[in-house]
């Protein structure tokens, strides 16, 4: 499995690289991102589209992380609360094995009356 996220992870890389390289004239051309909310306007300098496209992946990225984090966090939780259950079952099965040893060891009553 892992030397198949290797070689997938290798061939998305290279279909990556020539699909920029071919289009490296896009990728160079200047553009300038523009704001206009009515009561304030803002444009950019002009800068690179590739430059834009690595920003939107990058915030992609992010915003990805942030949500399996909050995940992670969830999950961390339940985990926890399984162990503990885990944990007061182990010792309740302790309890009742040292009962039924304890009712083993006791003489009953028709032994007792012979």
């Amino acid at each position: 499995m892992r030397s198949l996220k290797f070689i997938l992870l290798s061939l998305f890389i290279l279909f990556l690289s020539i699909v920029v390289i071919q289009n490296r004239e896009l990728f160079m051309d200047e553009k300038v991102l523009k704001l206009n909310l009515f009561v304030w306007r803002d444009e950019t300098p002009p800068i690179f589209l590739a430059m834009y496209f690595l920003a939107f992946f990058l915030m992609g990225l992010l915003l990805s992380y942030l949500h399996g984090l909050s995940g992670r966090f969830k999950a961390r939780g339940v985990i926890k609360n399984h162990l503990e259950t885990i944990r007061k079952l182990e010792e309740e099965i302790e309890i009742l094995k040292s009962l039924s040893v304890h009712k083993e060891n006791t003489p009953s009553e028709e032994t007792q009356n012979v």
